[in-house]
Parts: structure tokens; C-alpha cells; sequence
């Protein structure tokens, strides 16, 4: 019953240690997914611009289509690839949330 105190004391600090890590891996991943957003319509704001420039340009009704339909294919593969990083982002942070929760193996054979 003595070490009590220090059990408490080093569940405590295992506590801290393990929600600071995933204060920081969510914080990572947070600042890691406004970058993505961030790069993302910014590669479409200048593909939109892009095309309508080329829609202005355009000397018939097919070209100015065929400048949208290829603006179109471009958001497409853009939000398509965004998804996908993100979604491996996400992927990534559980993995590292399961790895900062779990439980050690010799502290449950632990009395």
C-alpha cells in the first residue's frame, strides 16, 4: 500500500504525457489540413481564372465550352487528390491516437 502515492503520481504523468502528444498530433494535423485547403483553392482560383480568360478569348461558342469542361476536369482531379490527402491524413492521425492511448503490454501485467 506505500506505493500507492507513486502509482497514482506515475498514472497522472502518463495522462499528461499522453495528451500532450495528441494535442499535438491533432494540432499538426489541423495546421497540416488548412495548408492542404489552402493550396488547394488556391490551384483552383488560378485554374478558374485561367479558364476564363480563355473562355474570353474564345472565338466560338465550342471553344469557351471546351476552356470550361477542361476548368471542370481540373476542379475534378484537384477536390479527387485533396480527398485523398486528407483522407490519409486522417488515417494517420488515428494511427497515432491509437498509438499515444494504447496501452503498454508490460503495464498490464503489471499488480
Amino acid at each position: 500500500m506505500n506505493d500507492t502515492p507513486d502509482k497514482i503520481k506515475d498514472l497522472l504523468e502518463s495522462a499528461i504525457k499522453a495528451n500532450s502528444a495528441a494535442w499535438l498530433a491533432h494540432s499538426k494535423y489541423f495546421d497540416d489540413l488548412v495548408q492542404r485547403n489552402m493550396h488547394s483553392f488556391a490551384t483552383l482560383s488560378s485554374a478558374r481564372d485561367a479558364s476564363l480568360k480563355e473562355i474570353g478569348e474564345s472565338l466560338t461558342f465550342n471553344e469557351a465550352f471546351e476552356a470550361n469542361m477542361t476548368y471542370e476536369e481540373a476542379v475534378h482531379d484537384e477536390v479527387k487528390k485533396l480527398k485523398e490527402e486528407n483522407d490519409n491524413a486522417w488515417t494517420e492521425l488515428v494511427a497515432q491516437l491509437e498509438q499515444i492511448y494504447s496501452l503498454d503490454s508490460k503495464d498490464e501485467d503489471k499488480p
